[in-house]
């Protein structure tokens, strides 16, 4: 699969996402295990609703760039960010004891697959040159 197609399925999943955290909270905070309608759930979901909404877009806008200092950046931020997410994600329902369901587990699983590929297409950049 080439970098672009890969970027371009990762930014259309993280919009797929920010929609629903968007615009049905309460319904995607209950397929994450969370049945109790809770106002400050549906602010924090809707605000990282928006984080993702923010991510996929410069994902679409940088996916057909040259290697270049901005594609190594959202490569990185990507791969952190998701990486990350997926780790606390297990954190929380190993130590602390948060619910875990199958839209969890999948999801994470899923998450994990495309931080690591964001890790492999940044690998496989070719450095950056530049002419001071």
């Amino acid at each position: 699969m080439s970098r672009s197609t890969f970027i371009l399925l990762a930014s259309l999943y993280g919009l797929l996402l920010s929609v629903g955290m968007l615009f049905a909270p309460e319904a995607l905070l209950q397929t994450y295990g969370n049945p109790v309608k809770d106002t400050l759930h549906i602010v924090l979901f809707q605000f990282l609703g928006m984080s993702n909404l923010a991510v996929g877009i410069i994902g679409l806008l940088v996916r057909n760039a040259e290697p270049s200092l901005g594609l190594r950046a959202y490569l990185t931020g990507s791969a952190v960010n998701i990486i990350g997410g997926v780790a606390l994600g297990v954190y929380h329902v190993t130590m602390l004891g948060i619910p875990n369901s199958t839209f969890f587990t999948v999801d994470s699983l899923w998450r994990l697959a495309l931080g690591l590929g964001m890790m492999y297409y940044l690998m496989r950049l070719k450095p950056v040159v530049r002419l001071a």
